[in-house]
């Protein structure tokens, strides 16, 4: 079973979208879009504070008319936060997502963020894992073991 440690291992060199709790909204957008992710991280130098989404951005902020430029992101960010250790697994980290009604998950080691998980990056660890296995079932049954 892949673990949060072979998601992340595929991202390294990738940036991780983060900005202090300071920042607007719009920043967040920006940083988002540039990035091409979901997320953005609010950390306060090396202490992960909570996290802003699309989803906090529709329902935090447009629903109530609130402007992006001027709407610091400590106002709106989720800070009941789940985290994951890179040890955990994919199958895991999908039961969290599935049961907090989440698509984000910080990866924290040693008190420090390493990174994050997207359900995304958990839908596509699955599907390679289960492809991997359909295809030493299908070398199996075959008789071409090597």
């Amino acid at each position: 079973m892949p673990t949060v440690a072979d998601i992340l291992s595929k991202h390294q060199g990738r940036r991780l979208a983060s900005l202090p709790p300071t920042a607007t909204v719009r920043d967040a957008l920006q940083l988002m879009a540039d990035l091409n992710v979901g997320s953005v991280l609010i950390m306060q130098g090396e202490a992960l504070l909570g996290i802003f989404t699309e989803r906090d951005y529709a329902r935090k902020l447009a629903l109530k008319g609130l402007a992006s430029a001027s709407t610091p992101l400590a106002n709106v960010m989720t800070a009941k936060l789940y985290v994951v250790s890179p040890r955990q697994t994919v199958k895991e980290c999908m039961g969290i997502m599935n049961q907090a009604k989440i698509r984000h998950l910080p990866v924290v080691s040693d008190g420090a963020v390493v990174g994050l998980v997207s359900i995304g990056d958990a839908v596509y660890a699955t599907m390679a894992q289960q492809e991997f296995l359909i295809s030493q079932l299908g070398s199996y049954i075959s008789g071409d073991m090597g």
